[in-house]
């Protein structure tokens, strides 16, 4: 795997000022945002240019939905430790999530299967149509308003059963938020995660959270 790195004040200027310098066209771009440049200091992008894993990742899919009888757009990104595979049916969207995301995740377990059986040292995200981009965002949203609701009324809130996957994105969506930390209670599927006021000792740090 190959790649530059642009700085600019922007993300689209960094991004801008790598293609320049590859001479790569837009609509081909493969790119990752390291540092957006919102929050302070520079914006740092990162655009490959030689992926050779990219290709047989998308065969892999391509051919399994084909087995399926699904006619499907393949969107395959690099991020820093894993590739992101997006897919997009017509008709069989709602089928491949499942209920819950149960189906998703068993064709994320089967795809990688066959995909390291090709590329062993790499892991792949499968989602569908953006179903866990859009479930992690409405995870992150949820525990900060529920952060800012604790701070308010000064008394702890529950939030729904989480995966441990899905508690650990709520823990360190909240690190940065003052006032408040996190523990959890109950064993194994029936932890769940607890958002309350920070103790007098911690009050004036970031919001802590507990181990799974």
């Amino acid at each position: 795997m190959r790649y530059i790195e642009e700085r600019g004040r922007t993300a689209e200027e960094a991004l801008q000022r790598a293609l320049e310098k590859t001479g790569i066209p837009p609509e081909e771009a493969v790119y990752e945002v390291v540092r957006d440049g919102l929050s302070g200091g520079f914006a740092l992008v990162r655009l490959y240019t030689e992926i050779p894993e990219l290709d047989t990742i998308e065969q892999v899919v391509t051919e399994f939905m084909e087995k399926l009888g699904a006619k499907a757009e393949i969107e395959v990104m690099p991020k820093r430790t894993k590739y992101y595979v997006n897919i997009r049916t017509r008709r069989m969207d709602s089928a491949l999530i499942g209920r819950g995301g149960k189906t998703l995740d068993a064709l994320d377990y089967l795809l990688n299967l066959l995909i390291k059986r090709k590329v062993p040292d790499i892991t792949v995200e499968i989602d569908v149509s953006g179903y866990k981009e859009r479930k992690r965002q409405f995870l992150i949203n949820k525990a900060r308003a529920i952060a800012r609701r604790v701070r308010e009324t000064g008394r702890e809130m529950r939030m729904d059963p989480l995966t441990v996957r899905e508690s650990r994105l709520v823990r360190n969506a909240l690190k940065k938020e003052k006032g408040i930390r996190t523990y959890t209670v109950g064993r194994g599927d029936e932890k769940v995660l607890v958002i309350a006021p920070a103790t007098d000792q911690s009050s004036s740090a970031s919001g802590g959270s507990s181990s799974d």
